[in-house]
This record gives structure tokens, sequence and C-alpha cells, in this order.
């Protein structure tokens, strides 16, 4: 038998809309996180607000049971993975620009980019604010500490990891100097 060699791609390319990928991951992930959450909770009142009147069957206990249980459990996990989702994805914005070469004539196209990343999550951030305050989903939003700081101060954060990106694609610094090129 004989083994094949693994091919590795060498034309790696830092992908120029990461960060307008991160702004639609960003606040699908808190919306999606803060719905689920908000239906489990109404399925879970629901269920253990029924009456068994003279039944032998008491549905409101083995409900506050099960899932009683998990509700407690999965809100305040959801809240951390929200925000750990929103920050590791703009750290490895981060990290992926600095594992990359890119060519400086580039610059001004990734500098186009942030500046309408910067314009969108302004959009986002309000958009994200008006359903803070919303009736229905308001008060489950707001109780995502981390994720919705991340949301509220969206452009700020989008310009610091587009700018920060940028430095670090195209600032051209040799990461292995022994062996005269990049990383990769």
């Amino acid at each position: 038998m004989e083994l094949r060699k693994i091919k590795l791609r060498k034309n790696k390319k830092a992908a120029i809309t990461d960060i307008l990928i991160w702004l639609v991951v960003s606040f699908v992930t808190v919306l999606f996180f803060a719905l689920w959450v908000y239906g489990f909770n109404e399925i879970t009142d629901t269920l253990t607000g029924i009456d068994t009147g003279s039944s032998t069957v008491n549905i409101s206990d083995a409900a506050q049971e099960t899932f009683g249980e998990v509700n407690t459990a999965q809100t305040a996990g959801l809240h951390v993975l929200a925000y750990v989702i929103i920050f590791i994805s703009g750290l490895s914005i981060l990290v992926t620009n600095f594992m990359v070469k890119s060519h400086p004539a580039f610059f001004l196209v990734y500098l186009m980019v942030i500046i309408t990343a910067i314009i969108a999550s302004v959009y986002l951030s309000n958009q994200y604010e008006d359903l803070m305050t919303n009736d229905l989903l308001g008060a489950t939003i707001s109780d995502f500490g981390g994720a919705s700081f991340i949301m509220l101060y969206l452009p700020i954060w989008t310009t610091v990891i587009g700018l920060f990106g940028a430095i670090f694609l195209f600032s051209g610094i040799l990461r292995d100097r022994g062996m005269g090129g990049s990383v990769v």
C-alpha cells in the first residue's frame, strides 16, 4: 500500500470580507440565541403551569424537573456562548491577517471594505438597540451582557478590528527571518 502525500495550499489569501461576515454572524448569533431562550422559556412556563386537577400524573412537576433545569442552565450558557462566538470570531480575523501575507496594493481595497463595514455596523448597532427596547424580546436581548456590550459599541469594535487587521495584514513582518520568508 502506497501513501499519498497531503498537498497543502500554497496560495492562502486573507479574505477581505471577513469583517463583513463577522458583523452578520455577530448579529444573527445574538438574535438566534435570544429567540431560542425566549421560546424555550415560554414552553417551560406553559408546561410548568399545567393544572393536573384530579389526575395522578403531575405534568407540571415533571416539566419543572426536566425543562426547568435545562432552561436555567441553557440561559446562562447561551449568554456566555454568544459572547465567546463574537469575541473569538473577531480575534480570528486578527490572527488570520497576521499569518497571511498580502500585497500592499490591496490596502485601498481593504480600507474601503473597512469603511463599508463601519457604516454597516452603525445600522446593525442601531437595530440591536431598537430590539433591546422591543416589548416582546427586549428583556431577553438585554440579558446578553457581554454580547450586548459588543453589539451596542459595534462601530468601535469594527474600526479597531479592521484597522489592526489591516496593520497585521500589510505590515510585511517577516516571521521566520532564518528562512527568509513568512510562516506560510
